[in-house]
């Protein structure tokens, strides 16, 4: 799993110029032990590396020159080689073999991306769920403390949205809830995250941004929400708790703890405001 880890962490270049000096070095090999020994197999390994961790364009190149790096081999190991149509046939289909182990990889690496991505999202709006939240905040609070950079977290809790499901049914609920999240962001930047924690609720983690910088975003989200809403004519307004962490909290649990006291206090004292906090985090 480490080594899968380092191998994603690396550039695409230097994983197609590793791909390239194993096949070089395969089809030495290869050609010093000569043709009674079959090196089919150990060529899919370079295949293998940069298809998965470079993309299917790559592991197409990286097929191709294994596929010749072969044919070289045999074809200087082999007498009379240059003549034999079955070299020739060989190469075709050890190629073949080497581009379909691509193509099957290239796919299965499509399916699992896109299952890991269904896992991570909420089928309705279409942004993290709280599960992919908690990770990406909890990556935040980490980078928050190596680097002494404040983050912000917003709660969003939408008011009276139980008006609309009982009064247009729960379909007109969901499309409030896309065009929630939709709004959110088209208003935030593209390293900002939006979360749909349950039911009405949504939270929002904007990095290495202070009070001031926040306090401009959140309140353009506001009355861009308020503006949506009423463009629908759809009764509702929203309470958005939001805390400026100067210090980052201790988990990820203390940072929704604190952003959601906020937005308990907005239901209670009138529902449809900001309130926000810069503060020094310190565990209960």
């Amino acid at each position: 799993m480490q080594v899968m880890e380092f191998l994603q962490r690396q550039s695409k270049r230097c994983i197609v110029s590793a791909g390239i000096v194993q096949v070089l070095v395969l089809g030495a090999i290869d050609y010093v032990t000569g043709s009674d020994f079959s090196f089919v197999v150990f060529y899919l390994f370079p295949v293998f590396l940069v298809t998965w961790f470079a993309g299917k364009q790559a592991g197409i190149a990286i097929s191709l020159m294994s596929g010749i790096a072969w044919f070289v081999a045999d074809a200087f190991t082999m007498p009379g080689a240059f003549r034999s149509v079955t070299l020739y046939l060989n190469f075709v289909t050890k190629l073949g073999f080497f581009l379909v182990v691509n193509f099957t990889i290239s796919s299965l690496k499509v399916s699992l991306e896109r299952e890991r991505e269904m896992a991570r999202t909420d089928y309705l709006t279409q942004v993290a769920n709280s599960r992919y939240f908690a990770e990406i905040a909890s990556n935040e609070i980490r980078r928050a403390g190596r680097y002494l950079h404040p983050f912000t977290v917003a709660y969003l809790d939408i008011d009276d949205f139980k008006s609309v499901n009982d009064r247009w049914g729960h379909s007109t609920g969901d499309q409030l809830l896309a065009l929630v999240a939709d709004t959110i962001r088209s208003n935030i930047r593209a390293t900002d995250s939006i979360a749909r924690l349950g039911g009405d609720e949504f939270a929002l983690l904007l990095p290495e941004t202070g009070y001031d910088a926040a306090s401009v975003v959140i309140q353009k989200v506001h009355q861009s929400l308020q503006a949506a809403m009423g463009r629908k004519r759809w009764p509702v307004t929203f309470s958005i708790g939001v805390v400026t962490f100067r210090t980052p909290p201790d988990s990820v649990d203390g940072m929704i703890r604190v952003a959601d006291m906020f937005m308990y206090s907005v239901k209670h004292s009138g529902k449809n405001r900001i309130q926000h906090q810069e503060i020094e985090y310190q565990a209960a």
